[in-house]
């Protein structure tokens, strides 16, 4: 296995994959496979927001998650960390952790980035605890943030780790 930067030009199978993630999970995300359906790549048009993904020695996706700088100028000290996922297939292989360590090492090489945000679902204890073993912390807790149209709701939290 080895980590790689995925781009729009060199995305590997980033969409499906990720449409994987959000059938396999739908009670982890805030978008449902239908929101997904024709959005653009995540990190698009900017050296300063990136996707990481770990790839098997074939190039097969095995995780990612994206990060994106805020670019007004008064919020240019914050990022957000966002649409992590690793595959049914190589859960539990450590393949999260290896993707949050690199996104915190590749923030912390940004000059002037401060700040990296992210929400998780409440319910996603396995989320958070890898989130808090690197130091996010929790900050914010929303009730009945998602509704599904099944009428289910899901709480959210907004996690910070200060850098």
């Amino acid at each position: 296995m080895r980590l790689v930067e995925l781009t729009s030009q060199k995305p590997l199978n980033y969409k499906n994959f990720f449409l994987q993630g959000l059938r396999d999970h739908p009670d982890c995300f805030r978008t449902s496979p239908a929101d997904d359906l024709w959005t653009y790549f995540p990190t698009e048009g900017s050296s300063e927001s990136f996707t990481l993904a770990v790839i098997t020695s074939t190039e097969e996706l095995m995780g990612v998650v994206s990060m994106e700088r805020e670019t007004s100028a008064n919020m240019r000290h914050k990022a957000l960390l966002y649409r992590m996922y690793v595959g049914l297939p190589y859960a539990g292989q450590g393949i999260g952790k290896i993707l949050i360590q690199n996104t915190i090492a590749k923030a912390r090489r940004l000059p002037g980035l401060e700040q990296i945000y992210l929400t998780v679902i409440a319910s996603n204890v396995k989320a958070k605890k890898l989130y808090q073993s690197f130091g996010f912390e929790v900050f914010s807790h929303e009730k009945n943030a998602l509704k599904t149209p099944a009428g289910v709701y899901y709480h959210e939290e907004q996690m910070v780790l200060f850098l």
